[in-house]
């Protein structure tokens, strides 16, 4: 990648309300519209079973379809959010790290520059490791690829599974307009 014309290059770190805006971005963009739909399901086929349990009061498959029809609903509700809490959560405790982006005409590149905290493993040598840093993630700009943007940060996906906060907080307005024209 880095082969071509880099038009931006840019050091940032992630807040956790920064990523917890940015996940429900994503979640907003690919998860809630799906869990609406079949909440919704759930709660007309709840009404039904009411209806049938008042119509008919001895038939006890009503009240049992009924519960689990409002514990489907409920749960249609209620794991998104628990979800964008458990990763905002992980996400905190990987600490303050360092990330690296470039762009170029074609795709984005986002990398791994430090964490915050190092982890050393010792060797049966009593030698010390640092952890290594993963690859790069190359990010095309093809008909996969997305960019949304919130109050603070940028959304890059490519596809529907892989996603990339980027903050907009320390960012000059021509750096904002780069990444507005991103893949375009």
């Amino acid at each position: 990648m880095m082969n071509e014309n880099i038009k931006l290059e840019k050091e940032y770190s992630i807040s956790p309300e920064t990523f917890r805006e940015g996940y429900l971005a994503y979640q907003k963009k690919f998860v809630l519209k799906m869990q609406y739909i079949f909440m919704a399901i759930f709660l007309v086929l709840a009404a039904d079973m009411l209806y049938a349990a008042i119509k008919d009061p001895s038939n006890k498959l009503s009240y049992v379809l009924l519960f689990v029809c409002l514990a489907f609903a409920f749960r249609c509700w209620y794991n998104p959010r628990k979800a964008r809490k458990e990763m905002s959560s992980t996400f905190a405790e990987m600490g303050q790290q360092v990330y690296r982006l470039r762009v170029c005409e074609t795709c984005a590149e986002i990398s791994t520059v430090s964490s915050a905290p190092v982890v050393e493993a010792v060797t049966e040598d009593s030698e010390t490791e640092a952890e290594e840093l993963p690859e790069p993630s190359n990010i095309p700009f093809n008909q996969d690829f997305s960019l949304e943007e919130t109050d603070s940060a940028f959304l890059l996906i490519s596809g529907k599974e892989m996603f990339y906060i980027v903050p907009k907080a320390e960012m000059s307005p021509q750096e904002l307009e780069i990444m507005r024209n991103m893949g375009k």
